[in-house]
């Protein structure tokens, strides 16, 4: 069903906790009918009108994007590849399954607070510093209530909607003239409001 497959030091995890506890993703409207609080999604994503590309948020936020691809290559590769990385601050998710995912999904939960366990399909898994695989979207899945700053990152894989065209190996995040941008397999780069140009732009909605 669910396995644990290692633990994680306090020092590899604070880099991530100090970039998060300084910048505040927002809300992920998207997400809001699976539960509530900060949920976005770096990596690659799917496109309402196009084939999946990088996600806002990795170009938003590149010196992130880095850091979870650093922590994803030394702890995660070994177990699961993925497309995308969800990034959770104190978001309370309801029971569901992911159903725009396929196969296992690596995840893990930190900062200060307590309680705050997984439960998958009736069974609590405490993922305090604790990395976990299951098939989200396979099982049904929620948080438990906790107290504190709970932050959780699910590395997995989507299920297109469009065959994909780019991968995450087409972007990676490099400092740039003291600045952290996503260098893009053509040679341009993409950061803050320079990035992809949103699917539905110059597009007039049609009427019925």
């Amino acid at each position: 069903m669910a396995r644990y497959v290692d633990t994680i030091g306090t020092a590899e995890l604070e880099p991530i906790i100090e970039y998060l506890d300084a910048n505040n993703l927002g809300v992920n409207k998207y997400r809001t009918k699976v539960g509530e609080g900060v949920s976005q999604c770096l990596g690659i994503v799917s496109k309402r009108s196009a084939a999946p590309d990088l996600s806002r948020q990795s170009w938003l936020h590149p010196r992130l994007h880095y850091m979870l691809m650093e922590f994803g290559e030394r702890n995660v590769r070994k177990h699961i590849d993925w497309t995308s990385i969800q990034v959770n601050c104190n978001y309370t998710c309801a029971p569901h399954k992911d159903n725009g995912n396929i196969g296992e999904s690596y995840i893990i939960a930190f900062g200060d607070y307590t309680d705050g366990a997984v439960c998958i399909e009736d069974v609590d898994y405490p993922i305090h510093q604790r990395g976990l695989l299951f098939d989200g979207s396979q099982l049904q899945h929620w948080t438990r209530p906790w107290t504190g700053t709970r932050y959780s990152i699910v590395y997995h894989t989507i299920r297109p909607r469009f065959p994909a065209v780019k991968t995450l190996s087409d972007y990676t995040a490099v400092v740039v003239d003291g600045s952290w941008k996503i260098r893009c397999s053509d040679g341009g780069y993409m950061w803050k409001g320079h990035g992809l140009p949103h699917p539905l732009k110059g597009r007039k909605k049609q009427r019925v």
